[in-house]
């Protein structure tokens, strides 16, 4: 068995085994196949280390990326700590929501009188409606992008300010552990980017995570400095 280095990650793997060293969440998979190799696979972690097994003697007509796996494991989307339990059954997959998973609880967007409307499941809004959009507060200032050849891309930008809460799915009834998110949505008045002028296209619109106390022009600065569009 060789070490083997990719970048920060070390692992260790000959013909038939793989072992990734460090923490991960719960896991237990079989397939008859792993990826583009017809040698039936199976995976597992007891909370330490993922091991990968190829089965020699046990081969199946697959060739592809993701064959069907049998067995279940846990998963979260931001963080280490589980917040679904998820069963494999094949090419089909069934997630069970943990109590403290997180699930929307509301959109709120910023009206011209700088005054909030809020939409929740039980009083939808349908804030993509022209109605909604046409009262909402905005502004257009100039933004400036250079890109990595040092061409410099001129447009205009329209911000506006939005506002999301996201709470457990066992205490929707309370704030106490909510997450709450402000942003601008911002859209461009022609493509900017890396990519302008390729058959990708460069970015017509964009959000951006506003910070305490920052007003939506600040942001926008904030943004035209950090951001790179690819």
């Amino acid at each position: 068995m060789k070490k083997y280095e990719d970048g920060k990650i070390i692992y260790w793997k000959n013909e038939w085994f793989c072992f990734y060293p460090g923490f991960r969440k719960l896991n237990f998979t079989i397939a008859p196949a792993g990826y583009f190799d017809n040698r039936a696979q199976v995976n597992f972690s007891f909370g330490w280390g993922q091991f990968y097994i190829d089965i020699p003697f046990i081969k199946s007509k697959y060739d592809e990326c993701d064959p069907p796996r049998y067995g279940f494991y846990f998963y979260s989307v931001d963080n280490w700590f589980p917040d679904s339990f998820v069963i494999c059954l094949g090419k089909k997959t069934k997630f069970y929501y943990l109590p403290w998973c997180y699930d929307w609880y509301r959109t709120s967007i910023m009206m011209s009188d700088e005054s909030w409307v809020h939409e929740t499941k039980k009083d939808r809004k349908d804030f993509y409606k022209k109605e909604w959009d046409n009262n909402r507060w905005k502004a257009i200032r100039p933004y400036v992008y250079t890109t990595k050849k040092g061409d410099i891309q001129l447009r205009n930008a329209t911000i506006k300010v939005d506002e999301r809460e996201w709470r457990p799915k066992w205490f929707m009834w309370t704030k106490l552990f909510s997450k709450v998110k402000r942003s601008i949505d911002v859209e461009f008045d022609g493509e900017i980017g890396e990519r302008v002028g390729s058959w990708k296209g460069g970015t017509l619109g964009c959000g951006y995570t506003l910070m305490k106390g920052e007003t939506p022009y600040q942001c926008l600065r904030r943004m035209e400095s950090e951001r790179e569009f690819r």
